[in-house]
């Protein structure tokens, strides 16, 4: 517990406890605090004061941490040096699983006696504070391990991290940098595993999350560029220099607050997750205009975007992260061209923008179901209704990978031609699943006459390598079944298609059929 549960004079702790006093006899409750006043305000006994674990133990841990076992006689020499330490981890797992691992990445006696001069444990502190392992821990790290975890603490203690979310905003950041020839989201991820690696992040579930010490740790080395608002007085307390900043949701401020943000131009990173009312578009009309730094935007709540977004010049990752009336995105927005990472998963966006391919460097983009990422697979069912999409697939003409369409016998001629296929000039790979028909034979000539209308105008564009097509009930091809129209085609597959084979002419393509 933190000593913020006993605000509003200990009514938030007795309205949390008021469901447990109906309990058996015997049960208990356990409570862990390093906060003296939580003692006083929740204890019904004496606390039990938790030391470090004894010297025998302990070392045995150590070495467990450093060796990755428990016999070192191998290296007595860094034996020595590592009893030297010790005493100065004040007994904590904690500090001995972080100092341990970063010793182990060096086995050499001058890395470990660098450890152990290290001025940084002459640091002030209390008898128990370890707060110096960790920061020598930190100081030993690469310096962009060291900018990305520094940057964690913009967010909240005990906040739980998504990998891939946190890996794509270090890389907004400009935290990240290319190694040979992966992708610098892949580096993002190797950079997110290194710290894993070194116990700066902890596994719970599918998440992470980073120990409330090590939180401490990383607040005090970014005290100058990371802070969280959280109630009205905060926004005295904020540093000119500021450059990352969250916005806790149970905030007691009000939108001349939320103004006042635009003199920290410096800011380039804004996670809101207050609702933000009716006044959402004033406020980020503002902040559109002054904060011209931004790279990170992430909003629990937008009704509407700005047309000033657009001056958001070196925004690469934008989020909307809760149910939002949101339903248009402004043409400004176009203007956005280092954009990577486009999130409204929760707002159902009726259209883009006609420049909306402008976004050269777009790779992921989510709305109301509709879900893109550049290099993946997107797969489409007429079936289900897709007027929506189809109006949003229209301008999104960087889509790269693979694109299948299911059901498209279903579609309308003026539906099929709403996709725009052939402005698609990134997509390698087309999968078209006509669907089975349930008609009769009565009916054949107006299925085979439908399905070849709704082909002709879902022309793949020339840079389609693979064709595939299903349960085609026509007996001759569209009329851009040419070579001059698939100059990059390498595999064509038709599956349980009715076609004359004579069409297929002078197509140096590898051909399967089922």
């Amino acid at each position: 517990m933190w000593d913020d549960a006993l605000k509003e004079n200990g009514q938030r702790w007795k309205r949390f406890c008021a469901p447990f006093r109906s309990v058996q006899e015997g049960s208990v409750m356990l409570v862990t605090f390093r906060c003296p006043t939580v003692d006083e305000g929740v204890r019904t006994m004496d606390p039990v004061i938790l030391e470090g674990l004894e010297d025998d133990v302990f070392w045995n841990f150590s070495k467990l941490c450093a060796f990755r076992s428990e016999s070192s006689y191998n290296n007595p020499e860094l034996e020595c040096i590592g009893r030297k330490i010790l005493p100065k981890l004040k007994g904590s797992p904690l500090a001995a699983k972080t100092l341990g691992r970063m010793l182990s990445m060096d086995l050499q006696t001058s890395h470990w006696n660098s450890i152990l001069e290290s001025e940084l444990w002459e640091l002030s502190q209390e008898e128990t504070d370890i707060l110096p392992a960790l920061r020598l821990s930190f100081m030993y790290l690469s310096f962009h391990l060291k900018q990305c975890f520094s940057f964690c603490a913009v967010y909240p203690k005990d906040y739980k991290f998504e990998k891939v979310s946190l890996a794509e905003i270090w890389r907004a950041e400009g935290f990240v940098h290319p190694q040979g020839g992966a992708a610098i989201l892949s580096t993002s991820l190797q950079y997110f595993e290194d710290l894993v690696a070194r116990s700066f992040f902890q596994c719970v579930g599918t998440r992470y999350v980073i120990h409330d010490l090590m939180h401490d740790m990383a607040q005090k080395v970014s005290e100058h560029d990371c802070f969280i608002l959280r109630n009205k007085s905060d926004f005295d307390k904020v540093p000119q220099s500021v450059r990352h900043l969250h916005i806790l949701p149970n905030c007691d401020f009000d939108d001349s607050n939320l103004l006042s943000l635009c003199k920290f131009t410096k800011l380039r990173t804004l996670i809101c997750n207050k609702k933000l009312g009716n006044r959402t578009i004033f406020v980020m009309r503002q902040w559109g205009t002054k904060l011209l730094r931004m790279c990170v935007f992430s909003s629990a709540f937008v009704n509407q975007l700005p047309d000033s977004i657009g001056n958001w010049k070196h925004l690469w990752y934008l989020v909307i992260s809760r149910i939002c009336p949101l339903k248009r995105i402004p043409s400004t927005f176009c203007w956005l061209y280092n954009l990577q990472t486009l999130y409204a998963k929760n707002c159902k966006l009726e259209s883009l923008p006609s420049d909306f391919g402008k976004l050269i460097n777009l790779e992921s983009f989510g709305s109301g179901g509709f879900s893109y990422s550049a290099g993946g697979e997107m797969e489409l069912d007429s079936a289900m209704g897709l007027g929506q999409v189809i109006r949003l697939m229209k301008n999104l003409n960087q889509f790269h990978g693979k694109l299948t369409i299911n059901n498209v016998r279903v579609l309308s001629t003026e539906y099929a031609a709403e996709f725009e296929l052939k402005n698609k000039k990134y997509l390698e790979e087309l999968s078209l699943m006509m669907g089975s028909s349930m008609m009769g034979s009565s009916m054949e000539g107006t299925l085979e006459y439908q399905n070849k209308q709704v082909l002709e105008v879902l022309q793949p564009p020339i840079s389609v390598k693979s064709l595939y097509l299903e349960d085609y009930a026509s007996a001759s091809l569209p009329s851009w079944f040419l070579p001059h129209n698939l100059p990059s085609l390498k595999l064509l597959t038709f599956v349980c298609c009715v076609s004359t084979w004579e069409h297929i002419i002078s197509l140096d393509v590898s051909v399967s059929t089922n």
